[in-house]
């Protein structure tokens, strides 16, 4: 038996597991029962995620490290395709697990999943097969006197990142959540005390304006979508304290309003560069959601970041327009077949609402009322980044709460039917209203403007 869609394309793929509790696995299930397409999907996830479980063939709870348990829930639901979501278990070595059973998987393994799960392993990768996208830096293995040094001998002007999964919330940069040298010296010692860390990364800070490209990758092939933009910040006017973000907007084609067309071919490049020094140094491929974080500055585009799965929120701005399923370009893109990718001629526009006391504190209970059929009519879907506990309570856990979006012809009419429904929850919660409004736009526009000169 295959699975085939409503054109008629076949599949040896008829028995899905997703692997990821948030918003980016939801909208990815959602996408992947479009076109009706004959399978069945299951779903691992680490928190009970309500739409996710209403929406799938069958789940599974444990724990995303549990690498055995997983694989074992593949086996007992006779899945023909993994696809995952979610960073903690490609870093346990998932996607080795599976291929050892048989069992196709659209991710990295262990080691490709370093480019995101080890900095160190990236950017000294990317130093010697000299790779010019990366500003001054360097490691420094439990040595708070030579770190220190370094920060002094950049000014201070540095930003400070544990080595290792931080989701988000690690890095602290000078001028931003770093006001002080005192701050910088105090924030170097707390890693190496309180984390634990074998290592962290001072490098130079970049000043620009940053962009996500995703990709899907298969070897030397890559498939590259829109780029999108995301606030981490907490505060309007990107002020406050890093999040694993607060939303995020996509213009329509494959530009920001900021960008030139040289400036997403240069990012695809050095993705493409980087895959091929992989290559080079392991004699392995990469497979799976790979995307880069960059930033434009007036030394040309610069990498801030990879992560080896899809971008949470800037997936959900990529799958609210993509007309593809993409069970479809995965298989394609595994048997070497041609893939075109399509889109809606709309923006969007994705907020999260979350608890006042995010990201300060975690695993927090969001504590909200709302009929999602009156959010719908708006024309904004719910994806949700929370789960539900053994009370019945949604706690966001270590995520954010629910994110929110809406499609229209331009950023600003879709950030505005955003606006729309969040107005119609109860409750004590907060988002960012700034983002995709005209206002900050036009200031994107204006800092790349005049960095360029």
């Amino acid at each position: 038996m295959i699975a085939e869609n409503k054109q008629g394309y076949q599949y040896s793929f008829k028995r899905i597991l997703l692997v990821g509790s948030w918003a980016k696995g939801q909208i990815t299930i959602e996408n992947l029962k479009t076109k009706n397409l004959n399978i069945k999907i299951f779903a691992y996830m680490s928190i009970k995620n309500p739409a996710i479980a209403s929406s799938v063939d069958g789940y599974r709870i444990g724990d995303f490290g549990a690498i055995d348990d997983i694989v074992g829930y593949g086996k007992k639901q006779k899945i023909d395709l993994v696809i995952v979501t979610t960073a903690e278990p490609l870093s346990f070595g998932l996607a080795d697990a599976l291929e050892k059973e048989n069992i196709k998987v659209f991710g990295p393994t262990k080691q490709a999943a370093q480019l995101e799960t080890d900095k160190a392993f990236t950017r000294e990768l990317m130093k010697k097969y000299e790779i010019d996208a990366l500003p001054r830096f360097q490691f420094f293995n439990k040595n708070i006197d030579k770190a220190v040094q370094y920060a002094k001998d950049l000014n201070w002007n540095v930003a400070v990142k544990p080595v290792g999964l931080t989701e988000g919330l690690g890095v602290k940069v000078f001028g931003d959540q770093l006001k002080t040298k005192e701050d910088v010296i105090g924030y170097i010692r707390q890693i190496f005390s309180k984390r634990g860390d074998s290592k962290l990364l001072v490098e130079e800070k970049l000043v620009g304006e940053e962009f996500t490209i995703q990709c899907f990758v298969n070897g030397n092939r890559i498939i590259p979508t829109p780029a999108v933009q995301d606030f981490k910040k907490l505060l309007p006017d990107d002020k406050g304290p890093n999040t694993a973000s607060m939303g995020s907007y996509f213009d329509g084609g494959y530009l920001l309003p900021f960008m030139t067309q040289k400036d997403y071919d240069d990012a695809v490049d050095i993705i493409g560069k980087t895959l091929d020094a992989f290559h080079s140094e392991t004699g392995k491929a990469c497979r799976g959601f790979l995307y880069g974080q960059f930033m434009i500055t007036k030394d040309g585009i610069k990498l801030i970041e990879y992560n080896f799965r899809p971008g949470d929120p800037e997936w959900i701005n990529t799958l609210t327009v993509l007309k593809n399923n993409i069970l479809e370009v995965i298989y394609r893109l595994l048997n070497g077949e041609e893939v075109s990718l399509q889109f809606e001629d709309k923006a969007t526009v994705c907020k999260y609402i979350v608890p006042r006391s995010y990201p300060k504190k975690l695993y927090e209970v969001l504590e909200i009322s709302f009929e999602e059929w009156r959010i719908k009519a708006e024309g904004v879907n719910v994806y949700y980044s929370c789960g539900i506990d053994d009370r019945g309570r949604l706690n966001v856990g270590s995520e954010r709460g629910i994110a929110f979006i809406a499609k229209d012809d331009t950023v600003f009419d879709a950030g505005e039917k955003v606006e729309q429904a969040i107005s119609l929850i109860e409750g004590d919660f907060y988002h960012r209203s700034d983002i995709g409004t005209k206002k900050q736009i036009e200031s994107k526009i204006f800092q790349v403007e005049r960095s360029r000169k």
